[in-house]
């Protein structure tokens, strides 16, 4: 027999992730931001990921963080939280099977940001999760950045650098 998920049921989830931001090396009046890019899906986007075991919600964002770009990262303060929903069958939501394969839930995800502090590494360095990871001028980051919330982080980030909000929380 195959269980039933009531179609009107939802996940809460939750993610987090950060804003690496830094002076460019050769012009120290620009400021740059590292994306990732994940070319099949034309997806750019600022790192960001789900926790593991028993992880806090900082922790998890300075490690995803730095697996996704390469870098070593200081956490800084809170930006802000995006929210957003999207659907999966029950099996991919729960991981448990068997399900009618018709049955889809919504998850309600819940992303917590931080302002990164680059330390140092390099961004060749980062996981197969994205196909590229650059360093980009925030003007051309905002008009790349696919998801409108993650550039409204972004200028709240800026905001934030800008006031000198660098500094652990």
């Amino acid at each position: 027999m195959t269980k039933r998920i009531n179609p009107k049921h939802s996940i809460d989830r939750w993610s987090a992730g950060g804003v690496v931001l830094r002076p460019d090396p050769h012009d120290k009046t620009i400021l740059t931001v590292a994306l990732c890019h994940r070319k099949a899906e034309c997806l750019w986007a600022l790192p960001k990921g789900t926790p593991e075991k028993d992880e806090t919600v900082p922790q998890t964002a300075e490690r995803e963080v730095a697996e996704e770009t390469g870098l070593i990262v200081e956490i800084g303060p809170p930006i802000d939280n995006t929210f957003y929903s999207f659907f999966r069958t029950a099996a991919e939501a729960t991981g448990d099977l068997p399900f009618d394969p018709k049955t889809k839930i919504r998850i309600d995800k819940t992303v917590h940001w931080y302002l990164m502090k680059y330390v140092r590494g390099d961004i060749a360095n980062h996981d197969c999760e994205y196909d590229d990871v650059e360093w980009i001028k925030i003007e051309e980051a905002l008009k790349r950045l696919t998801h409108r919330n993650e550039a409204r982080i972004l200028e709240k980030a800026v905001a934030f650098y800008e006031n000198g909000a660098t500094t652990s929380h």
